[in-house]
């Protein structure tokens, strides 16, 4: 059931950004897009994915979780292929715990997950935040920009105090979720340490591929404009509506371009290339899954 309402709400945001866009229009866009870029983003993201990798290697070993850098560069790419194709499934992060936790504590595997998202997320917002007093865009986005991103400072705040003074330790689910972010203890002195340079290395390649594709549809647009409306668009796309945020991002970067007196077909172009991208990452964390498999395989028929 879950299934058909995210199809469904999907294909009618979809709907809804085409008929924002004038068609003769989206064609010349698509046209006029210089393929040698986009394959220069497909490579950012990739080497980000990989980034990715060695930021969960990082996490890991210092919340005492024993696996190697390559089993988890394999597994981060793996988690694209579930996270981006197989949505009514398995998310990316489900299984990344399942697999984690199959020689691991299940506690340490759903740590080490969950705070990978968590400094991902976090270093992206932290970068940009700045930004937002120095941008132009239009009152009302500005309005809701903000909005949003208080709500997210408030609840990294709230977090902080949750792990700093555990609460309500009663309720088994809540001492199983403090249990789960407790580790996050174990970070703040590493502030300064290669896992935070990991983290901004990160932020800022993912910001590099998106701004790739903003040049490449000449889009007026800053690096850091850019930055901003990427991570935006990413705290968008995770509201768990739609297939893979496909929808939501379209309508979202339509909206925000309209709203800016800009071509909204640039935005709706944007949104598809984005989520073109991702689903060829996806299917590349396919090989990397169906190696990882096949490898297991031959290990466990071998004399």
């Amino acid at each position: 059931m879950l299934f058909f309402f995210k199809v469904t709400f999907s294909s009618l945001a979809l709907w809804w950004g085409l008929h924002q866009v004038n068609f003769d229009q989206l064609h010349i866009v698509f046209k006029e897009l210089p393929i040698t870029t986009y394959g220069y983003t497909l490579l950012v993201m990739c080497l980000c994915v990989s980034l990715n990798g060695l930021r969960l290697y990082y996490i890991s070993e210092i919340i005492g979780l024993k696996i190697s850098i390559k089993s988890l560069h394999q597994l981060t790419w793996a988690g694209t292929f579930f996270n981006q194709l197989l949505p009514s499934g398995i998310g990316g992060d489900a299984y990344r715990i399942y697999a984690l936790s199959k020689k691991n504590s299940t506690l340490l595997s759903t740590a080490a997950i969950i705070w990978d998202r968590i400094l991902g997320i976090s270093f992206m917002s932290l970068i940009c935040l700045p930004m937002l007093f120095f941008i132009n865009m239009p009152m009302p986005l500005k309005t809701i920009t903000l909005t949003v991103y208080s709500f997210l400072m408030s609840g990294i705040i709230i977090l902080f105090l949750f792990i700093k003074f555990p609460i309500f330790q009663n309720y088994a689910f809540i001492k199983n979720f403090w249990n789960t972010l407790a580790f996050g203890k174990k970070f703040f002195p590493k502030l300064f340490s290669t896992l935070s340079i990991t983290c901004i290395g990160s932020a800022l390649m993912n910001f590099f591929a998106f701004y790739l594709l903003i040049v490449a549809l000449k889009i007026p647009l800053d690096f850091w404009e850019s930055s901003v409306l990427y991570t935006i668009s990413l705290l968008v796309t995770l509201i768990p509506l739609s297939i893979s945020g496909w929808g939501l991002r379209e309508s979202f970067l339509t909206a925000y371009l309209l709203a800016c007196g800009l071509p909204p077909e640039k935005g709706f172009t944007l949104g598809v290339l984005q989520g073109i991208l991702m689903m060829i990452t996806g299917i590349i964390g396919a090989i990397f899954y169906l190696f990882s498999k096949n490898r297991k395989n031959s290990l466990g028929t071998s004399p």
